[in-house]
């Protein structure tokens, strides 16, 4: 009666491992995906102001670099000046977003089809987590008139 069961229960097995050992290969190489996709999303990025005084660099997140030119202080006053750093990085975080949201677009894509492990296998580690404590949640968009309100002086 053993034997029986045997044949039948080792291909069930065997089946099953294979469906496992696929389940594991699929979640390394987007593990491998998700971590190359980071590394674009979070390339360096550089904007303009539109008048030319002033550049920002930063990444999805935040600002690295803010350059303002020499003879700023001679074409610009202080609120105009303002303006021109609130324009230049609000374009680096827009810029970034974007780069972030392409580069991170077909992994959503992929793992949105896809079974996470847990679902099949309690304990396994889970994708769709992964991608969320990768993935740097996006810059708040500036509000408008932000920084350019002239404040009181004490």
């Amino acid at each position: 009666m053993n034997d029986d069961w045997s044949a039948p229960t080792q291909a069930s097995n065997n089946a099953l491992r294979a469906q496992i050992d696929s389940l594991l290969d699929t979640f390394t190489a987007e593990k491998s995906a998700l971590l190359d996709a980071r590394s674009r999303a979070t390339q360096l990025v550089t904007a303009w102001s539109a008048d030319g005084l002033v550049r920002a660099s930063g990444t999805v997140a935040g600002i690295s670099e803010v350059h303002i030119e020499p003879d700023a202080f001679k074409r610009s006053t202080p609120k105009s000046l303002g303006r021109s750093v609130t324009e230049a990085i609000a374009s680096v975080a827009a810029q970034a977003a974007e780069t972030q949201q392409l580069a991170l677009a077909p992994l959503s894509d992929l793992s949105a089809d896809m079974p996470d492990l847990p679902d099949l296998i309690p304990g396994a580690p889970s994708m769709k987590d992964l991608i969320d404590e990768l993935t740097p949640p996006p810059p708040p968009a500036p509000e408008p008139g932000h920084g350019l309100t002239p404040q009181p002086r004490r």
